[in-house]
C-alpha cells in the first residue's frame, strides 16, 4: 500500500527539496503538493517528474493565510485519500501590512 504524504509550501525552497528527498527514498509513495500558487505548483510537479518519471504526484490548492482555503483543502484531501500517512507543514504565512503587530501583542498581553 502506498504511503500518502502531503507537503504544504511544496513548490519551492525547503518544501520542494523535501519532496525530492522523499521521492529518492521511496519512489512508490503518493505525494500531494499543497501550494498557494498553482502555476508554480505545476512547475514543481513537472520538475519532480523529470527526475522521478514514475512518481505519483497530485496538486492541491492551499493558501494557509485563508481559513476558507484551508477548509476547502481539508475537504478535498478527505475526498481524494482514504488516509494520510505523513503531513509536512512547511508553508509560511505572509505578513499582512494592514495588521499592526505591536498593537496586537500589546492588546493581547494587557488589560
Amino acid at each position: 500500500m502506498k504511503k500518502v504524504i502531503l507537503v504544504t509550501g511544496a513548490n519551492s525552497g525547503i518544501g520542494l527539496a523535501l519532496c525530492e528527498r522523499l521521492l529518492c527514498e521511496d519512489a512508490g509513495l503518493q505525494l500531494c503538493l499543497a501550494c498557494r500558487n498553482m502555476q508554480r505548483a505545476d512547475a514543481a510537479r513537472s520538475a519532480l517528474l523529470t527526475s522521478h518519471p514514475d512518481a505519483h504526484i497530485d496538486l492541491l490548492h492551499l493558501d494557509v493565510g485563508s481559513v476558507r482555503s484551508v477548509l476547502c483543502a481539508a475537504n478535498e484531501v478527505k475526498a481524494r485519500y482514504t488516509r494520510l500517512d505523513y503531513l509536512y507543514l512547511n508553508a509560511g504565512i505572509m505578513p499582512n501590512p494592514q495588521i499592526d503587530i505591536k498593537a496586537f501583542f500589546k492588546g493581547l498581553f494587557s488589560r
